[in-house]
């Protein structure tokens, strides 16, 4: 998979170019804008084409890396645009309200996370002993916090890059990111400033058909960086596809071999059978040798979801202990294994199972 691509033309039926009124502008935009025509600001699309390519590319390399992009756009046209984009690329999303301390206060959102998923496990399990008054109180707040929390209840921790539409109207997630030194990829409309991205995109931040073309560039960009990701970790897509073939060419092979009956021994006795459960048992041996006694939540560890919990368990790591007397060593060692490129020391692993196996 290669990054998007899109062309001027496409940029221009979205109506991308155009701006607002001239007196609404900001005049840090003058270098951004190509002209006026009926009172209204043209955008310099010879600009946005290469900034919007440079956005593309830090997405897929950030992605590739095994970061996280959060899409950020709360206004009415811009909300279901931006969680379809997220939830296509399997990154985040804030459509509804943006909370103050969502980034510099994730400790606290992460318990508000928690709170929804408790409500989501009552609810599969099926509530029973309570009064109508008090179903309909926990069905309200359910739909609030998924309003508010539901795009970001998977992210872990704080995301790598924030995507936003509307930089006048999510202020207070820009200065959230800047605070954090989380880059900022930004589309930037005429009154809008853009010294408030780190990679500003000038073009129309209103128009539906504008923010569903950028959304789905940069959609389109985090999958690139997936597709890189799965490539760089060893995982060959082509062998998985053959791999199956090789067993229905085989029975063939089997039936012209058994026709000559003094040819049978002979294949019997050149096949070394018990040499391969040798060989996998030796491969087999978990890294870490695991305490005795039930294994930990380790999805309680910011991070940790069920397919890595599986993943540290086959290691042989099923306690918060283990993980808070990792060594250097150690953590190189897990992070060789799994392909984590630093996310064990990223999301504060150690000093979270600490206090975990405290209790």
């Amino acid at each position: 998979m290669a990054l998007p691509d899109f062309s001027i033309r496409q940029l221009l039926e979205a109506g991308v170019h155009f701006g607002h009124q001239k007196h609404r502008w900001n005049p840090k935009m003058e270098r951004f804008i190509f002209g006026t025509r009926n009172n209204i600001h043209i955008m310099d699309l010879s600009q946005t084409v290469p900034l919007l390519y440079q956005a593309l590319q830090l997405v897929s390399d950030v992605v590739a890396d095994g970061g996280r992009v959060l899409f950020v756009g709360t206004k009415r046209q811009a909300a279901p645009i931006v969680a379809d984009a997220a939830q296509r690329s399997a990154q985040y999303y804030v459509n509804s309200r943006w909370l103050g301390g969502m980034l510099t206060n994730w400790q606290t959102i992460s318990k508000s996370i928690s709170r929804l998923r408790e409500l989501e496990a009552q609810e599969a399990e099926g509530v029973q002993g309570l009064t109508k008054k008090e179903l309909l109180q926990l069905s309200r707040e359910k739909a609030r916090l998924d309003r508010d929390l539901g795009g970001i209840k998977d992210m872990g921790n704080v995301p790598s890059v924030l995507f936003v539409i509307d930089t006048n109207k999510e202020a207070i997630a820009i200065t959230e990111a800047r605070r954090l030194g989380i880059p900022v990829v930004a589309v930037i409309d005429s009154n809008s400033n853009p010294d408030d991205a780190d990679l500003p995109i000038p073009g129309n931040d209103d128009a539906a058909r504008a923010i569903e073309l950028y959304c789905d560039l940069i959609a389109k960009a985090a999958l690139d960086g997936i597709a890189r990701s799965s490539v760089d970790h060893g995982a060959d897509l082509g062998a998985k596809v053959t791999a199956p073939v090789e067993p229905v060419v085989a029975p063939p092979a089997a039936k012209e071999v058994e026709a000559p009956k003094a040819e049978t021994p002979k294949v019997e006795k050149a096949e070394p059978v018990e040499a391969a459960p040798a060989q996998s048992d030796a491969s087999d041996k978990p890294m870490f040798t695991a305490p005795a006694g039930d294994p930990d939540d380790l999805k309680k560890i910011s991070g940790v979801g069920p397919v890595i919990e599986k993943k540290l368990h086959a290691l042989g790591i099923t306690k918060y202990s283990q993980v808070a007397d990792f060594s250097k060593d150690d953590i190189e060692k897990v992070d060789l294994e799994l392909n984590f490129k630093g996310r064990i020391d990223r999301d504060n692993w150690l000093e979270q199972a600490a206090q975990l196996a405290k209790g």
